[in-house]
């Protein structure tokens, strides 16, 4: 017998097999269908996910509206040129408010946003101006008489008069509450802070015919030193290093005293009353503005003396105003001297060697004007000047 299986279940086991084939090829047939068919139309198979797609942006068309654009902020205000020896000729006055005002002392804010004046004939009113516009700010009341003189401390924080009702005050201006009120024998008429706004000195009429400098220490208000003079004390200025105090000018004489212990240094005699002092920036000269000389009881000069601080000795005398100096000051560069009389004429000299610059009289008003008093912003950018009646703010061109 044959070890071969039968020829019958040979035929049945291959028909089997080509089943199986044919099943097997369909499937992949409909498979492949199906996936053709999920390409053409776009729509993924429904057990995979899509993927996350960042999309470009699509560049504008010509058609394409531009984007509006962003508005630029409006510029401000160009702010004038300083004002120094190369500048000077190019002064003039810019502005002029506080009409119908007495003013007897101007100061600007160490920020020069602001300018404070004492104005009035008898009350006594501190007026706060915006130093840019002339737009009035605020009053300081709670002098009972006039005041006459006003000092920022270098730091901002405080703002102090003099007045005649024998009080000099402490204010804080920004709040415009009053800080503090010192009382005196008699009127005070000059205030000062030093440099590192730490000691505050107030000059004024001790006993006639003696005056004084009292100096304080700043935030306790206790007394430090009195400093003897005589007859009053119109102007006081500390050196730039504080470690000097200036003061005097009623008696023709200007004193010169240690800060530190009031020693007395120098004395700088004049041929007239002292109304007005300052000191250079670089601390060497100081600068005086006098009646160099009178006649029949009226001043028929006025001048600026210059001095040697460290030594006392006069340097030179600029003598070309036809009245009383009231007011004299050093641009912050130390390049000029500016000065104003009581007649409405400002001067302007080379500070190092005394040449003649400017000299220009304020704008004529309906009242007759007269200039006593004058301030140079801390930024070199106004001069002020006042007395009756107005404030004029002076400016050079670019």
């Amino acid at each position: 017998m044959s070890d071969r299986p039968p020829r019958r279940q040979i035929s049945h086991q291959g028909a089997e097999s080509h089943r199986r084939s044919w099943k097997r090829l369909a499937f992949g047939l409909a498979l492949c269908l199906a996936v053709l068919a999920c390409s053409v139309t776009g729509a993924p198979p429904t057990a995979t996910a899509a993927p996350t797609v960042t999309a470009s942006p699509v560049p504008p068309t010509s058609a394409s509206a531009p984007p509006t654009p962003t508005p630029l902020p409006p510029s401000p205000t160009p702010l004038p040129a300083v004002i120094q020896a190369s500048s000077i000729e190019r002064l003039a006055p810019s502005l002029s408010f506080a009409h119908g005002e007495l003013v007897r002392s101007l100061a600007f804010s160490p920020d020069g946003t602001t300018l404070a004046a004492a104005v009035g004939d008898q009350a006594g009113t501190i007026q706060l101006y915006e130093a840019a516009t002339g737009q009035p700010l605020g009053t300081l009341q709670g002098h009972e008489s006039i005041v006459w003189g006003l000092a920022f401390s270098p730091d901002g924080r405080f703002l102090a008069s003099a007045a005649r009702d024998h009080t000099a005050k402490v204010w804080d201006w920004r709040a415009g509450s009053l800080v503090r009120s010192l009382d005196f024998p008699n009127e005070v008429t000059s205030v000062a802070f030093s440099p590192d706004s730490q000691i505050f000195a107030v000059g004024g009429v001790k006993e006639w015919p003696n005056a004084a400098i009292w100096m304080y220490q700043v935030d306790t208000w206790q007394p430090l030193l009195t400093l003897a003079e005589f007859w009053n004390i119109p102007a006081i200025a500390f050196s730039p290093d504080g470690t000097r105090v200036v003061g005097g000018g009623t008696s023709r004489n200007v004193r010169v005293w240690r800060t530190s212990d009031g020693d007395g240094l120098s004395t700088l005699y004049h041929s007239g009353q002292v109304s007005s002092l300052a000191i250079s920036p670089d601390g060497s000269t100081v600068a005086t503005g006098l009646c160099q000389t009178s006649a029949n009881n009226e001043c028929a000069v006025g001048a600026v003396w210059m001095w040697n601080l460290s030594t006392g000795r006069l340097i030179r005398k600029l003598a070309d105003f036809p009245t009383i100096v009231e007011g004299v000051a050093f641009s912050p560069d130390g390049s000029l001297v500016v000065a104003v009389s009581r007649d409405g004429t400002l001067r302007a000299y080379d500070a190092s060697g005394g040449r003649p610059l400017l000299a220009v009289a304020v704008p004529v008003a309906a009242e007759p004007v007269s200039v006593d008093a004058l301030a140079f912003s801390a930024d070199g950018r106004f001069i002020a000047t006042g007395g009756a009646w107005r404030i004029d703010l002076w400016t050079v061109s670019p």
